[in-house]
């Protein structure tokens, strides 16, 4: 489907609703499911234009009332380019099957975009940590020794050079380093962390099958998205009313709604595998995308229950076990690199506790001869 034209004012308000979709999809699915039809989705939107006046929720209604106004009575069509196009593909096949499907494809949604919520807040937490860490290993290895023996020779400035310890000598020497080279160092730490957060989401091919095998950094990242994969799949390709996804389209959905190149490689290695086993199995899924554990049980729960069902099992079992692991696994990372530039910081403190203790000792030696 052709990338809907939105306007600007209304992107804005719905990247900032994002946050909340999942709580007003169950708002949506309670009120229909409670009034028995008597309320209807216009009536819906019509009320929180008032109630939410000025408000991001407010000023999506106003344009979903007047979008679902003018489409003929189509909820997709109307949150077209204003939610996630996975999440919008599973209300457009509910729609069309009739009964309560609709208000089970809206519960669904809301489970699946909180669990994605969950994950980018973790994933922004593990971030925002990763950049105060390397900030304050930075400061501790740059700033804070050319200040430190500043300080400490003009304590000293009695003494001269060569009545100076080993300790006061090297942090002198070093700190005279990172005068000359400091551009230099920080310049080439900040294009290592930008390359490094750019091959996340955009480096592909074996170099990046090597890392998502070997490294740990990108291991978590792969096992994340796969486990946000599989979660969407198992919806996608759940029954609504008489109408389903193949496992073909389910995948090709998915393909349209990633939004990096990383993802979108890894799905089509996916839907390259189905083509060639005719969609038969699960063995197209053992590409990369998502972990060994998870492609096991994915395979035992296909033997088991077959595809759709399958499916579903695996979806429930990496939403209760698999990303909380991952998520544990993150939290972990978090605070390892906070620990690891706090022991930065305290090697540098200590560094000058020792050149401070060694200058007392070179002053009463060189008070005592002189």
């Amino acid at each position: 489907m052709a990338e809907k034209s939105v306007p600007f004012k209304i992107k804005n308000a719905a990247s900032k609703f994002s946050k909340t979709r999942a709580d007003y999809y169950r708002f949506m699915a309670s009120i229909l499911k409670s009034s028995g039809g008597s309320i209807k989705i216009l009536e819906l939107f019509e009320s929180d234009i008032v109630r939410y006046e000025g408000t991001n929720r407010g000023v999506m209604c106003a344009y979903w009332f007047d979008q679902y106004s003018q489409n003929g009575g189509n909820l997709a069509d109307a949150f077209q380019g204003t939610l996630p196009d996975d999440e919008i593909a599973i209300i457009r096949v509910s729609q069309d099957a009739g009964g309560d499907a609709l208000i089970d494809a809206l519960n669904d949604v809301a489970r699946m975009s909180k669990l994605t919520e969950q994950v980018k807040k973790e994933s922004m937490g593990v971030v925002i940590s990763g950049v105060i860490a390397v900030g304050i290993a930075i400061f501790m290895l740059t700033i804070f020794p050319v200040f430190s023996i500043e300080k400490i020779g003009q304590s000293y400035d009695f003494l001269p050079k060569h009545a100076w310890g080993p300790k006061a000598t090297k942090l002198f020497d070093y700190s005279e380093w990172v005068k000359r080279n400091v551009v230099y160092v920080v310049g080439v730490l900040v294009v290592a962390g930008v390359y490094l957060q750019w091959t996340f989401a955009n480096l592909i091919g074996s170099s990046r099958e090597w890392l998502d095998e070997k490294v740990s950094i990108y291991r978590v990242v792969r096992d994340l998205k796969g486990a946000i994969f599989l979660a969407t799949m198992s919806t996608l390709s759940r029954r609504r009313g008489s109408v389903m996804f193949t496992m073909k389209q389910s995948l090709e959905i998915f393909a349209e709604s990633a939004r990096t190149p990383w993802l979108k490689w890894r799905i089509n290695q996916v839907i390259e595998g189905t083509d060639a086993t005719g969609s038969v199995g699960v063995q197209a899924f053992n590409t990369g995308l998502i972990s060994k554990e998870m492609f096991y049980f994915l395979e035992d729960m296909q033997k088991a229950k077959g595809s759709a069902d399958g499916f579903d099992e695996a979806g429930k079992y990496v939403e209760s076990n698999i990303l909380e692991g991952i998520i544990k696994k993150m939290t972990m990372y978090r605070w390892l690199m906070l620990v690891a530039s706090i022991a930065v910081g305290i090697g540098m403190f200590g560094w000058q506790f020792g050149v401070i203790y060694e200058m007392r000792g070179a002053m009463g030696s060189y008070l005592a001869t002189g």
